[in-house]
């Protein structure tokens, strides 16, 4: 099963989480949430995040941090600041739903 973006976070939240009051962007917040749960999926690599059930609320938490952070910062380059990595607050969000086991059993054929 693929989790959609919408199961875990309905639009209006994360309108809600952006202080966005119309749906102009909604395209934009949409592509920006897709990476940022991509992203989280590829971080934690956790074959056991399936259901939406999986999901803790510092997954969801964690992926509206990276959805603000792209959608406030919306340029590869920021001039005149200093570049700074993604803030602790995301990874320490996700530690608990990263598979810290290891790669997943191989399957004998």
């Amino acid at each position: 099963m693929t989790i959609a973006l919408a199961d875990l976070l309905p639009m209006d939240l994360i309108r809600k989480h952006l202080r966005v009051d119309d749906q102009d962007e909604d395209d934009l917040i949409t592509l920006y949430g897709e990476s940022a749960l991509a992203w989280a999926l590829w971080y934690c690599d956790n074959p056991k995040l399936v259901e939406i059930a999986d999901f803790p609320a510092s997954f969801k938490s964690a992926l509206l941090l990276l959805i603000g952070h792209s959608y406030a910062n919306r340029e590869a380059v920021t001039i005149g600041t200093g570049a700074d990595a993604l803030p602790l607050a995301v990874e320490s969000l996700l530690w608990s739903s990263r598979n810290l086991s290891g790669p997943p059993d191989a399957v004998a054929s």
